[in-house]
């Protein structure tokens, strides 16, 4: 059996965009990280915001404790959002490098993905090695999930597992008897909305058809207040598997972004990056493509996509929610780019007073940004 050891999984370069290379893992004691040790020009390749010794990391096993401490950088070491002089890392945590980011994780050996499901963080390894468990003499499976969650991609790995040479069928309570007498996966969105009619059919159901469900409501909590059906759930006994909401996978989001944003579009900035890395994805998927929707259209013309842009709808939702297992702090933006400030200086023509309302900062404080970045505008 493998065991978990401390990793820095490398997520977004503002000069490389999304990074999707091995997981860093750190040795026990201390290991500098910065440009000129080494590895670091790999590391942090492009960075210019990294200094030559940057941070260190003190590890110890038994438990694990793990310590990033800042060595008097130019530019700070951020810990979710947070600029630290040093930092106990739990499982989950954002680390921000100059303009290079990390999500810290306790990872276990590598994993062969057979399932054909993307993605690293740890909760979805686990559901990929649940669907490799998964087999075609038990061709019921019921996903779980959050309100918002696209179930499709898993969905579409259990059909592969379970029906490898069959087709996939959507039913509704009105197609479902057609649907179980043939042979393709019947795919029953939202079961704990099913009629007493669908139910007992389902329930009656032994042909051929494979079954996979899914539901985004607590079904136990239903179970037990007697509105969802025992034998039914009991159907998909050893075969449940929860799909990981987007909070849980934050080594996953910024491809996510960059693939939902598409080719047309601007960069967006560090800044953004960090927020939508640090945002909660209350309303999971449906959520992210809403705001992806919104930076593309909204940032058209713009030369960088920045986190006003998104603020309104993101505002007061940067904190982790009360079940996420991330380090609960007070997450703060830090100081605004170049790009960010000429952004929203654009955006709000100029003016400085608008700007410094939408960063929720004084109008001297404001100033003092643009001219310590070297912007000009009639105020300054």
């Amino acid at each position: 059996m493998s065991v978990a050891s401390p990793h820095l999984v490398p997520v977004y370069s503002r000069t490389r965009g999304v990074l999707d290379g091995e997981a860093l893992r750190v040795a026990d004691g201390e290991t500098i990280l910065g440009r000129e040790v080494d590895g670091g020009e790999q590391l942090f390749a492009g960075d210019t915001m990294v200094s030559r010794q940057h941070a260190e990391l003190r590890v110890s096993a038994d438990p694990w404790r793990i310590e990033i401490m800042d060595l008097e950088s130019k530019n700070g070491t951020f810990v979710n959002g947070r600029s630290l002089p040093s930092q106990f890392l739990v499982d989950g945590d954002l680390v921000r490098i100059g303009d290079t980011f990390f999500v810290f994780r306790l990872l276990e050996g590598v994993e062969e993905n057979s399932s054909g499901l993307s993605g690293r963080a740890p909760s979805l390894i686990r559901l990929r090695k649940q669907i490799d468990q998964l087999s075609v003499h038990r061709p019921w499976v019921l996903l779980t999930g959050v309100e918002g969650a696209d179930f499709d991609p898993v969905v579409e790995a259990v059909h592969r597992q379970i029906n490898p040479e069959g087709s996939l069928q959507d039913a509704t309570a009105a197609s479902l008897p057609s649907a179980l007498g043939g042979v393709a996966t019947v795919v029953v969105r939202n079961i704990d909305l099913l009629g007493p009619k669908a139910t007992t059919l389902l329930m009656e159901h032994r042909g051929l058809a494979p079954i996979i469900a899914t539901s985004t409501r607590d079904l136990e909590a239903k179970l037990g207040a007697g509105v969802f059906d025992a034998g039914l759930y009991e159907r998909f006994a050893g075969s449940v598997l929860r799909v990981p909401p987007l909070r849980e996978r934050r080594e996953d989001l910024p491809a996510m972004i960059v693939q939902l944003l598409g080719d047309d579009v601007p960069s967006p900035t560090t800044d953004l990056i960090e927020t939508l890395l640090l945002y909660g994805w209350g309303g999971d998927m449906e959520e992210l493509v809403n705001v992806a929707s919104d930076l593309r259209v909204r940032g058209s013309g713009l030369d960088a996509l920045m986190t006003d842009l998104v603020s309104p709808r993101l505002r007061g939702s940067l904190s982790p929610g009360p079940e996420d297992s991330m380090t609960q702090v007070e997450i703060r933006r830090p100081v605004p780019s170049r790009p960010d400030l000429e952004g929203l200086l654009a955006l709000h023509d100029d003016d400085v007073d608008a700007v410094a309302e939408a960063l929720g900062r004084s109008r001297m404080q404001v100033l003092a940004w643009i001219q310590q970045v070297g912007l000009k505008t009639e105020d300054s």
